[in-house]
């Protein structure tokens, strides 16, 4: 049977309850039918406590599961998002590694960075450049570094 129904079922003998004991307390005919009012009121409210809480239990997994799809969504979507910003972390690393080798080339004489920078395959003159105006801003390295870069 629907909680509902039940629900509605244990209201209305707690209602006849409270009827009964009001009508059969001014008589008190016999103690049998004056007792029978509050049993009724308890077992009725006794009911709509258990089915209210199974009710309530119902609508709780039914929206758990809608809502558990949610989280395996959002949680894919965080696991993503930490996969992204792990990603971007080592392309920083390495750009960062690539800079750091560069800032220890250019902290050498302007020869020996000029030959060092000439060995190199590829090199990234703008890392070169921004690395040494960040050291020591040499005006003839620097110039060198635009020169090859064009």
């Amino acid at each position: 049977m629907h909680p509902g129904i039940k629900v509605l079922f244990g209201a209305t003998l707690t209602v006849a309850g409270v009827y009964l004991s009001i009508t059969f307390s001014k008589q008190l005919v016999t103690l049998a039918l004056g007792g029978v009012g509050p049993l009724l009121v308890l077992v009725g409210a006794f009911i709509v406590w258990l089915e209210s809480d199974e009710w309530k239990m119902r609508r709780q997994n039914k929206s758990g599961n809608t809502s558990s799809g949610l989280q395996e969504q959002l949680q894919n979507a965080q696991s993503m998002r930490q996969q992204n910003q792990q990603e971007e972390t080592n392309t920083s690393n390495s750009e960062a590694n690539e800079e750091m080798d560069y800032s220890d080339i250019v902290d050498s004489t302007v020869e020996n960075a000029k030959e060092s920078i000439s060995d190199m395959e590829d090199p990234n003159y703008d890392a070169l450049a921004a690395a040494e105006r960040r050291n020591k801003s040499r005006k003839t390295l620097l110039e060198w570094l635009e020169r090859r870069k064009n």
